[in-house]
């Protein structure tokens, strides 16, 4: 039987997810279902749309599954930090601060594309990119140049809204400039929200993006529960109630996005709704049955074949 990707209240040490330190919101230990305990009336329509689309069937490609896939049920955030990872090739500063340095995992062999890897968390500090590295590892050995940068968190000085993205802006820039060309940003749920609000600035070079469980709509992710929508608030130092058009301002939709662009999202998701794939089109989207939150990042899965075709196919 699956079981449930559910770490809360995890040890920071030197690995992140999507899951903040237990709140009030969940004192359980466990993951409860997120769902929306109320919706901005401006977003209802739209909303219920996308979800109707979702359950029909009519939204998305469907990956199914195939036999190179050697994990066994959902995997959890404890079996993403038990993986292996080969050291990185080096560490460069992107800025001043110490947390704004970021890992290089060379390709082996022919060198396919640079991929700018940015970690997930729900933006907060508790969380570093320590657990991504396994994947970065296993894309530089199928011929990626694999960066990894770290980045101001909430509960860092410098962090939250806008300083978090501010920095994941410029170490992407820094990446294209010390590369030579722009990278594709590749981001994990909360890293996905920063990734593709990079894709829709026009001051970062990025050559695309592919968002993995990613975070879109603050607006309606605030609002729902869980430990990590609730961490929304602390990343914006205000509530959707009291300045919904910062929370509209931090919120990305494809249509805001020039680069090719593409969303991936395991059906069993139980952290990231397939609400937050509203404002993408169809074809940006692929939805992975069987598949949890944290399968998107396990080397393992057959999510990282179709995370290495993505990233093969993408024409600048």
């Amino acid at each position: 039987r699956l079981k449930r990707a559910a770490i809360i209240g995890e040890p920071s040490g030197a690995g992140e997810a999507c899951i903040p330190p237990v709140s009030k919101r969940n004192k359980s230990g466990t993951l409860r279902l997120m769902r929306i305990s109320r919706t901005p009336p401006i977003q209802t329509g739209a909303l219920l749309a996308i979800v109707m689309a979702v359950v029909s069937g009519v939204l998305s490609t469907e990956v199914g599954a195939n036999g190179d896939d050697k994990t066994a049920g959902m995997s959890s955030f404890s079996d993403i930090q038990a993986l292996e990872a080969r050291r990185p090739s080096l560490e460069r500063a992107y800025g001043p601060d110490p947390l704004q340095t970021t890992l290089l995992f060379e390709a082996v062999g022919s060198l396919k594309r640079q991929v700018a890897l940015i970690h997930g968390g729900c933006w907060s500090n508790q969380y570093a990119r320590a657990h991504i590295a396994p994947l970065a590892s296993a894309l530089a050995g199928a011929g990626f140049n694999v960066w990894v940068p770290e980045y101001r968190r909430v509960g860092d000085t410098g962090g939250g809204w806008p300083g978090t993205y501010r920095d994941v802006a410029a170490a992407i820039n820094y990446i294209a400039g010390h590369s030579g060309e722009p990278p594709i940003a590749v981001g994990h749920s909360a890293g996905g929200h920063l990734a593709l609000l990079a894709a829709a600035d026009p001051d970062v070079a990025l050559a695309g993006v592919i968002g993995l469980a990613a975070i879109t709509n603050l607006s309606i992710y605030s609002i729902q529960e869980g430990s990590c929508p609730a961490m929304t608030q602390e990343l914006m130092g205000t509530t959707y109630a009291d300045s919904p058009e910062q929370y509209h301002a931090a919120s990305v939709m494809g249509p805001d996005i020039t680069v090719p662009a593409h969303l991936i999202r395991g059906s069993l998701d139980r952290i990231v709704g397939a609400d937050q794939l509203a404002g993408f089109a169809p074809h940006q989207i692929l939805q992975i049955p069987d598949a949890g939150h944290f399968d998107l990042i396990h080397p393992e899965h057959r999510a990282f074949n179709v995370l290495v075709d993505l990233l093969v196919s993408v024409n600048p």
